[in-house]
């Protein structure tokens, strides 16, 4: 039965059903997919060569550019400095609960009672509330799409038992797909400690790596982190995707349209993670897909909202004229 549940692939099609019912089904595809075949072919993809360090230029304190085929370097800027992450470490605590559904150690649609530590999370939220329910697949859409930090933490406490056991998970995962030894999880949610003056931390590459891997892994992720809202049954809300690079026609009119315009001649941007704290500053890990060829940029510290999303698009951008020129180059 394990083997049947790993290697059958389900089709999610996209009709007239609700943006929950979509988001279930591309959860539950992503969590049966079959390991063995999650790298196929990736030895086998041409090799793009790195970009020159003054091929780029950004304003913020560290950033990267990876080839999303094999997860190579193309370009960085201090990728090596350890930085707080924000809601980028969201992106771990995402990998685990797919790796869980995977594992049939949850079910996409298990009710997971709400807890008073949940409920006391700061920050972004979708505001729950001890003594209630939602589903698996609810909290992760919330998490994925918003960045709700109660529902990270209520993930996290069902699939651990608590969040201290959740992040002992993070910190081992961390080492398993080979994040440096500078990369440290307080928490399932990215916030700072609550007295303590002290953040999670990552590096540049350390969060493109993870979000390598995240896309690898779960490829379906994309199809959840480039809805540009949540509609939530929980007290009926919707909400705008923190990624504001994601245009929406079926946002509530009362919620503000984006500050950054998806400008035609810039990479659209389909996820995946956004990240801010007073300490961590504005980041963004942004991915894009151009001609069958993703890449993945993360910028760290950037020095507003609009900016996070500028510099991604533009490092984005110049990542596809060098990759686009490389391989024609090749083809030669």
């Amino acid at each position: 039965m394990r083997h049947f549940f790993r290697s059958t692939i389900l089709v999610v099609i996209l009709v007239v059903a609700s943006l929950l019912l979509f988001s279930s089904e591309m959860i539950q595809k992503t969590a049966m997919e079959d390991l063995s075949e999650k790298n196929v072919g990736l030895a086998e993809r041409s090799v793009i060569t790195p970009m020159g360090s003054e091929d780029v230029q950004t304003e913020a304190e560290a950033a990267v550019l990876l080839d999303g085929d094999t997860g190579n370097v193309l370009w960085q800027k201090n990728a090596y400095e350890p930085l707080p992450p924000a809601s980028m470490s969201k992106v771990m605590t995402m990998y685990l609960i797919l790796e869980a559904l995977e594992n049939e150690e949850m079910d996409i649609e298990d009710d997971v009672d709400i807890s008073e530590v949940a409920e006391a999370t700061g920050g972004a939220s979708i505001y729950l509330r001890e003594g209630s329910v939602l589903s698996v697949a609810e909290l992760f859409q919330a998490m994925a799409i918003v960045s709700a930090n109660d529902a990270s933490v209520a993930l996290a406490e069902y699939a651990a038992g608590s969040e201290e056991a959740f992040i002992e998970r993070m910190n081992e995962k961390a080492g398993e797909l080979g994040l440096s030894q500078d990369a440290h999880f307080i928490n399932a949610s990215g916030l700072p400690h609550e007295t303590l003056d002290f953040e999670s931390r990552m590096t540049a590459l350390d969060t493109a790596v993870l979000g390598y891997h995240l896309i690898h892994d779960y490829p379906d992720i994309i199809n959840l982190t480039k809805q540009p809202t949540l509609s939530l049954s929980y007290r009926n809300q919707v909400l705008p995707n923190t990624n504001e690079l994601l245009a929406s026609e079926e946002a509530d009119a009362d919620i503000d349209p984006p500050d950054v315009d998806q400008h035609l001649n810039l990479p659209e941007v389909d996820g995946l993670k956004t990240g801010y704290t007073r300490g961590a500053g504005y980041s963004f890990i942004g991915t894009s897909e151009e001609n069958g060829k993703r890449l993945i940029a993360v910028v760290m510290r950037a020095d507003s909202v609009e900016g996070r999303f500028e510099e991604t698009q533009e490092i984005l951008k110049a990542g596809f004229e060098h990759v686009h020129k490389d391989l024609r180059a090749e083809g030669e």
